[in-house]
């Protein structure tokens, strides 16, 4: 084949990018049944769904919104988080967290740009589908990303709970709880991840980074399932030790400022991690409920099949977005702490002595004892 002129070669290109709904109709519609399988088998399948209306505008956006989640997520990693005055066994896991969610978006904008430029370059339909290769490596970082940042609510709670149960020592824990449990967390999802990919050689074409294998998709979508329901269950325990904390927090109003500001600390940063871990479970509820919805249901609201293949990657694109509103969540709601926690410690100051306060220190951690469900000291 000959090469065209530059002139063809930018006209192609403008044609491209301005036309994808002609360019998409172009091409006569394959009469088949709809099957994920079954539709990235040959090349003129491969053509309609890269030129899907839907699938290019969602390529595009997932570039752009991926992107923007990295900036606040990394400025209140390194701006705010690392600078607050939380336990180094939260801040650890709070680390592995907010790092878990970058390193995803930067594989998700990696993948979309493929995804997006891949159209403009390609000469021929079958060049549009993802090389095995990179689709398996890409596909398992992506899917190895998301689940492990949807089970750091766990290591959360659990390391919460520690400090709820030793508070009147907490400042002074040596901090190996959040290490081990970011490892364990780390070390668990990527076997279950290997075991789901394990089998898959991947030998059907895609245009997307975001298509799974058959086999491996109904494995995946079970195991978003039940991380779910699991952190249905770990809200109700979070909300649980909010109140816990909360009870105490009013029974210490006359207590000294030592004893006051250790409690305050375990308080505002248990209601910190309780504020992350809710904006998280909705937002992954409602992307586990519209992969599920249009899974399930979407044949029989769009009749054209490579349609539902769009509107069904466009809700992958859901993940991204709701990383951007947590990054910006996060830096309001550490501020509004902040300034809450200074406000407090100037009245404080000025309000209560420091006379006796070990014994009476300690006869208020007797209190939170008992309010937290601990044998007396």
């Amino acid at each position: 084949m000959t090469a065209q002129p530059n002139s063809l070669l930018l006209s192609s290109f403008v044609i491209k990018f301005t036309t994808f709904e002609s360019i998409y109709k172009s091409v006569t519609p394959l009469e088949m049944p709809f099957c994920f399988s079954e539709m990235s088998t040959n090349c003129p399948t491969i053509f309609h769904q890269a030129y899907n209306p839907i699938f290019r505008f969602s390529s595009i956006y997932q570039v752009v919104i991926s992107i923007s989640s990295i900036f606040p997520l990394g400025y209140f990693l390194i701006f705010k988080l690392l600078k607050s005055t939380f336990h180094w066994n939260l801040k650890t896991i709070f680390i592995g967290y907010f790092l878990s969610m970058i390193l995803f978006s930067m594989v998700y904008t990696i993948t979309a740009f493929i995804q997006t430029i891949k159209p403009f370059i390609s000469t021929d339909p079958c060049d549009l589908s993802i090389i095995p290769f990179y689709h398996k490596r890409l596909l398992f970082a992506i899917v190895f990303l998301l689940t492990l940042s949807t089970s750091f609510p766990f290591s959360i709670t659990i390391e919460r709970y520690y400090a709820m149960k030793t508070a009147e020592k907490y400042e002074k824990t040596p901090v190996i709880l959040g290490p081990i449990l970011v490892g364990v967390n780390t070390l668990v999802n990527l076997g279950i991840m290997y075991n789901i990919f394990k089998d898959e050689s991947f030998s059907d074409p895609s245009v997307s980074f975001s298509v799974y294998p058959p086999v491996a998709a109904q494995k995946i979508f079970t195991f978003c399932f039940v991380l779910f329901f699991l952190n249905l269950i770990d809200v109700l325990f979070d909300i649980i030790l909010l109140r816990q904390n909360l009870r105490l927090k009013k029974l210490l109003t006359n207590s000294s400022l030592t004893a006051k500001y250790q409690l305050e600390e375990v308080y505002q940063s248990t209601k910190f991690s309780v504020f992350l871990i809710l904006i998280h479970i909705i937002s992954f509820g409602i992307y586990v409920s519209a992969v599920a919805f249009f899974r399930y249901f979407g044949s029989l609201i769009i009749s054209d099949p490579y349609y539902v293949f769009g509107m069904r990657l466009m809700c992958s694109t859901m993940i991204p977005t709701y990383h951007l509103l947590l990054g910006i969540f996060s830096i309001l709601f550490l501020n509004r702490i902040k300034s809450k926690k200074s406000e407090g410690t100037t009245i404080q100051m000025s309000s209560t002595g420091r006379s006796g306060a070990n014994n009476y220190d300690h006869a208020i951690f007797s209190i939170w004892n008992s309010v937290s469900g601990n044998p007396a000291a």
